[in-house]
């Protein structure tokens, strides 16, 4: 856990270390939803963790790493939470992004007269992009760091439910 949990008062979920590979990432998934529910985290926000992580953790399998690195490549994953929400910090030692910056918010072109040719990619980022706050991505000693907040939001009149 991070030092920065610590001076928040965001109490630490999970800390995982795991290898940047798809199987890898669905058992880490698994842990994850273990670790939220264990933590009395809501169904609701669990799942969007759940869509976050995978849009996240597979841009880093498929985008950050060559695929033929000789090291095995890993993510390490913090999780931390508090009354409004969850701070999820992933880090990886992969090529960083290009232009340094993450992609913007807009979704790749569609054409809503043809919906059964959507393209294949583009979706992550602006997914990524409406479901979280504080996005933001650094790259410090050859370590990418891509930091955000999941926010509880209100469903159907619920009111007063937290994150932990």
């Amino acid at each position: 856990m991070s030092d920065s949990h610590r001076d928040t008062g965001l109490r630490n979920v999970i800390t995982l270390h795991f290898p940047a590979q798809d199987r890898a990432v669905r058992s880490a998934l698994l842990k994850v939803d273990g670790a939220l529910v264990a933590a009395g985290v809501m169904r609701e926000m669990c799942d969007r963790a759940q869509i976050a992580l995978a849009e996240a953790c597979n841009n880093i399998v498929k985008h950050a790493y060559p695929f033929d690195s000789v090291d095995t490549p890993m993510i390490a994953l913090d999780i931390a939470g508090d009354r409004g929400g969850l701070q999820i910090i992933l880090r990886d030692r992969g090529g960083p992004m290009p232009e340094g910056r993450l992609p913007g918010p807009d979704l790749p072109p569609l054409d809503l007269d043809n919906l059964l040719e959507l393209p294949e990619g583009g979706f992550g980022w602006p997914i990524l992009r409406r479901m979280t706050c504080s996005l933001s991505l650094s790259r410090h000693n050859g370590q990418n760091i891509l930091r955000f907040r999941l926010p509880v939001v209100e469903m159907r009149g619920q009111t007063g439910q937290n994150a932990l």
